[in-house]
């Protein structure tokens, strides 16, 4: 699935907003598959370390594997096999003439990519 989301043009909102994203597309798999995670994610905001920890321990229960590389990409595997991706965001620097104030006249097009297993059956469904 691919999906675009519009930022302004600060890098470091933009590398939040990806993060943001992220887990929550990490939390929606992780809920399709039946991890119960509610008790220590009850809210789509980020992880703190102590529930990250938790969190290691769940997933090692269920055989979920999350490999998450620090270049913004992730892969999630159960018992050995591929189950979700997601790719590293692509930004594009994008600028809006309409625009009076020169400092909005610029912004960030950020662009997601994500595979699942899950995207493919509801797919095959239609």
């Amino acid at each position: 699935m691919k999906a675009t989301i519009l930022l302004n043009n600060n890098y470091r909102e933009a590398k939040q907003v990806e993060e943001e994203e992220k887990a929550r597309y990490l939390r929606g798999i992780l809920e399709l598959m039946g991890v119960p995670i509610s008790e220590i994610w009850p809210s789509e905001n980020l992880l703190n370390v102590e529930q990250r920890i938790k969190l290691r321990s769940i997933l090692a229960t269920y055989a979920v594997q999350v490999i998450d590389d620090l270049d913004g990409h992730m892969q999630i595997y159960v018992e050995g096999d591929k189950v979700a991706e997601w790719f590293k965001c692509t930004y594009k620097l994008k600028r809006d003439l309409r625009e009076i104030d020169p400092r909005k006249r610029f912004y960030l097009e950020m662009e997601v990519n994500t595979w699942s297993l899950f995207e493919e059956e509801a797919e095959q469904e239609e």
